[in-house]
């Protein structure tokens, strides 16, 4: 019994670090799209954008602009 619980939480383990690697790859090919492009879309944009989405209402997309420097 505690075999299987061992070996239950090490295949939970491995799956967390995978994960984890995964969402760590998504935000590193971000960023650099972010840096290549110089563009970004602020956060009260976007931010406003999904609570009206969430509401059930029209909302228009945001769209990236220049980075400040």
């Amino acid at each position: 019994m505690s075999h299987s619980f061992i070996l239950e939480a090490i295949a939970e383990k491995a799956e967390s670090v995978e994960r984890r690697a995964d969402f760590d790859a998504v935000a590193e090919q971000r960023d650099a799209g972010i840096v290549a492009s110089g563009k970004a879309i602020a956060w009260d944009d976007m931010r406003g954008y999904l609570e009206k989405r969430m509401a059930g209402e029209p909302a228009k997309r945001p769209t990236a602009r220049e980075l400040a420097r």
